[in-house]
């Protein structure tokens, strides 16, 4: 069935303003050519701060709705600031057409949720819609458990690339890599790249 719960985000109002902060540059400029996508961010505990919310900022300038899950509610915490998220919306609660896209950041949440058959059967599911489905830095674990990257063009941290080649993967070491509707980068200096990747992505679909 659909949500219609209403996502909290718990974080200091200096990180809130430094992440909308990051957007207001000369080259990312706010609009509305995302309205009415709705992005799905999973996450699990020891989420990366930055690889979290910079992309929800950005689809959010741009008028997408973008929504927090994971595999269970309660507070889940970044394992590199004081940044949390409230998770009041699981993957159960959803399916994944309710979502254009689907953004799994990197940290230590993709060793704790990779290994749960909902979210591996969950990621499957919206891999085989064919809309865009975007990992950073540990992400590309979620996509392997999922059985997702066999022959994939993929980049991602070097800390996992020769797991992610066991997987099927083929790895470059890119800022920013796209596979049919996969996408994926290695670090948080590729936000830039990363997000503009799935914007592109969001406004071909």
């Amino acid at each position: 069935m659909t949500h219609k719960t209403p996502i909290h985000l718990l974080i200091p109002c200096i990180l809130m303003f430094t992440v909308a902060a990051a957007y207001s540059g000369p080259d990312q400029e706010t609009g509305s050519e995302l309205a009415g996508k709705q992005v799905g961010i999973l996450i699990g505990a020891g989420f990366h701060d930055g690889e979290t919310l910079e992309p929800a900022a950005y689809m959010r300038s741009r008028g997408a709705n973008a929504v927090f899950l994971s595999n269970r509610t309660g507070t889940l915490s970044a394992y590199n600031s004081d940044a949390s998220i409230d998770i009041e919306t699981t993957i159960d609660d959803v399916n994944p057409e309710d979502f254009c896209a689907l953004v799994i950041p990197g940290g230590r949440g993709p060793a704790d949720i990779r290994d749960d058959d909902s979210v591996r059967q969950f990621v499957a599911r919206f891999h085989a819609t064919g809309r865009p489905i975007a990992a950073i830095c540990h992400g590309p674990q979620v996509l392997a458990s999922a059985g997702v990257l066999d022959g994939v063009s993929i980049t991602c941290v070097n800390s996992i690339s020769n797991e992610m080649i066991e997987y099927g993967a083929e790895f470059t070491d890119a800022e920013v890599m796209r596979d049919g509707n996969i996408i994926t980068s290695r670090v948080p200096g590729d936000l830039p790249a990363f997000n503009r990747a799935i914007a592109q992505a969001l406004t071909e679909s």
